[in-house]
């Protein structure tokens, strides 16, 4: 198995550029995060890239949701998409 290092601060940087590209009124799959983090072994670091988003969840600087509903990381099952909160959330 190949492994990548990335810090969780480059992982962190990462997510928060792809929400914020998307703006508040888009999301983004957290699988395409951990794709462009990890191109080809991306699925050995989806709760890698999961714990990070909710720590920045956590912080309020971005929201995660499934099948358009909010949801609180450590609830879901399943695919997740993240967006960046808008300033008057």
């Amino acid at each position: 198995m190949k492994v990548m290092k990335k810090s969780k601060q480059e992982s962190k940087s990462r997510i928060l550029n792809f929400t914020k590209q998307r703006r508040s009124e888009k999301s983004v799959p957290s699988s395409e995060v951990t794709r462009d983090l990890f191109s080809d072994i991306w699925r050995d670091h989806l709760d890698n890239v999961k714990a990070i988003t909710g720590k920045i969840q956590n912080k309020k600087l971005i929201k995660t949701s499934q099948k358009r509903a909010d949801i609180r990381i450590d609830e879901a099952k399943g695919p997740i998409r993240l967006s960046i909160f808008k300033q008057d959330e």
